[in-house]
């Protein structure tokens, strides 16, 4: 087996100060365990152009990126027309490649208006077996059509808040928070609708050397829909507490053991356009 590359470098410290609010009244400490802390800084608008690649390590060794992007549709007068496309691409790395290749292609298109997902496609391939899929959403009649492998569709009825893997990703990023939150999530996946309770944490400073340093917040999930490698898994993920929310680092306990996911790098990517 060849040598194993070396673990990106984080630090975290956390706090229960307060997050920087718009309101100068800041709250004190007891009420924020309550959630009726300052509101933390959310997205505004989709970032067009914006790329993020992440590194992921499992059981403390590096085994692949992940890199998210967001662009323009050119489908100009298509169903894709005004849509924003959100892309996730996670492959193994040199080490992992050798015994256990992976590939994961993630796609959804989403209405920047009012942040629902529009059509969802997904690859996965892991060694020689391939999983591909899709979820057309009909905004109209609330209802979700999933394209399943062997065959296999079914309709789900969906509300206007429900997100399909990677849309859930960007919808959490435009949510207002407050430190000890609990907020309700509502994914398709698989033929089927989940609902999830995500809570958020506490404050307090990623330092991802190499890049910055920022003031950010941590939340968790748990992972109740199927997820390659994490279907059930519990994740706890920070995000820089600005109007950017940027995913910052994650950690995730799953029954393969220990994964982390650390941003690496943030850029805008070379063109907007499908």
């Amino acid at each position: 087996m060849p040598e194993s590359p070396e673990v990106p470098s984080a630090a975290v410290t956390a706090s229960a100060e307060s997050i920087p609010a718009a309101s100068p009244a800041a709250k004190p400490v007891s009420r924020l365990k309550e959630g009726r802390g300052p509101v933390i800084p959310a997205l505004k608008e989709y970032p067009v152009g914006e790329e993020l690649e992440y590194q992921i390590s499992w059981l403390g060794v590096p085994v692949g990126l992940v890199t998210i992007t967001v662009s323009e549709t050119a489908d100009a007068d298509g169903l894709l027309k005004g849509l924003k496309k959100l892309s996730c691409v996670g492959r193994s790395n040199k080490y992992l490649e050798t015994f256990y290749p992976v590939l994961i292609q993630l796609t959804s298109y989403v209405d920047p208006q009012t942040g629902s997902p529009r059509r969802f496609e997904a690859s996965v391939k892991r060694r020689k077996r391939k999983h591909e899929s899709s979820i057309t959403f009909d905004p109209v009649q609330k209802t979700a059509f999933h394209k399943l492998p062997k065959k296999k569709s079914t309709t789900v009825p969906v509300s206007e808040k429900t997100q399909d893997g990677i849309s859930l990703l960007y919808y959490s990023r435009t949510l207002p928070f407050r430190v000890g939150q609990e907020v309700p999530l509502e994914v398709t996946a698989d033929g089927k609708n989940w609902h999830m309770t995500g809570r958020i944490l506490r404050a307090g400073t990623v330092d991802l050397r190499g890049l910055q340093v920022w003031q950010a917040f941590e939340g968790q999930l748990q992972l109740a829909y199927p997820v390659p490698f994490f279907e059930g898994a519990k994740a706890f993920v920070w995000f820089s507490a600005d109007e950017q929310r940027i995913p910052l680092l994650a950690k995730i306990k799953s029954a393969i053991g220990p994964v982390s996911v650390v941003l690496t790098r943030r850029g805008s990517s070379s063109s907007s356009n499908l």
